[in-house]
């Protein structure tokens, strides 16, 4: 391995130790304003809550981008796509991240629906790791559950668990155990150009977090939008959609004081 290869892998092991209690770190963290993507309804979300699959009513493709400090080895890349059918909506995901010495891959599948003023989605998850020093890839299974409640036409709450099967893997020198997520939250339209969205999370072994975050239609075809996250310390983040015929390409930018910046950004196609 040349030393670039070990400043990389020196590189990400000081990124996952500081960034342990803040990210959920096997998953992208999309382009919803603060990450705040529990009650979030206008489009599903890539590893966001999977009861928003329910909500949709057209075929959709996503391609994201999440480039960490500028660094091109600590990206991830994934793509999702949504079916809806009569009886339920299916989405499938596949996220990349790494390089060639170190790698994470994880797949989903998603089936969601819709019942009334009610939306709930159930996930299956599979998630493989490669690390060089042992040349060998280790594997975990595990599942995700969210519901989406509209109390009124303004206000809908969420709910997400991630990992309740407490799934973990287990190398030789490097134990990696998957985060165990729970995570509530709301989003309030405050009128119809305006949405403020807001969740609280908990992470088991890592602690409490939050997010706060609010997104403006400037217009039909371009919308922003802004927030803050936080756990041990706090990131702050901004970002746009610009939407042309059926594409909508997102791009947002978050600013962690300590470290560097991370862009992230998204091309989505809907049939119609």
């Amino acid at each position: 391995m040349n030393v670039s290869r070990w400043y990389i892998l020196l590189l990400f092991s000081i990124v996952h130790t500081v960034l342990h209690a803040q990210n959920h770190d096997i998953l992208p963290q999309g382009t919803v304003a603060a990450g705040a993507d529990v009650a979030y309804r206008n489009h599903t979300v890539a590893w966001g809550n999977p009861a928003i699959l329910g909500r949709d009513s057209s075929v959709c493709f996503t391609i994201g981008y999440e480039n960490r400090y500028f660094a091109a080895e600590l990206s991830d890349e994934y793509l999702s796509v949504a079916l809806p059918t009569p009886y339920f909506n299916i989405g499938g995901a596949f996220n990349f991240f790494g390089f060639a010495e170190y790698h994470e891959m994880m797949a989903a599948i998603t089936v969601g629906r819709k019942f009334g003023c009610v939306a709930i989605g159930v996930e299956a998850d599979y998630f493989t790791m490669y690390q060089i020093s042992e040349a060998r890839y280790r594997h975990a299974v595990t599942a995700q559950f969210g519901v989406q409640v509209d109390i009124s036409e303004k206000f809908t709450a969420g709910f997400r668990f991630f990992n309740p099967t407490f799934s973990k893997i287990k190398f030789d020198d490097t134990p990696r155990e998957l985060p165990v997520i729970l995570e509530i939250g709301g989003n309030y339209r405050i009128y119809d150009r305006l949405s403020m969205l807001f969740q609280a999370g908990y992470t088991i072994n890592q602690g409490f977090s939050w997010a706060v975050g609010a997104e403006y239609d400037i217009m039909d075809t371009i919308s922003a939008h802004i927030g803050t996250r936080g756990a041990d310390y706090v990131v702050a983040g901004i970002g746009a959609s610009i939407k042309f015929g059926k594409f909508c390409f997102d791009l947002a930018a978050e600013a962690d004081f300590r470290i560097g910046l991370t862009v992230k950004s998204g091309l989505r196609y809907r049939l119609r």
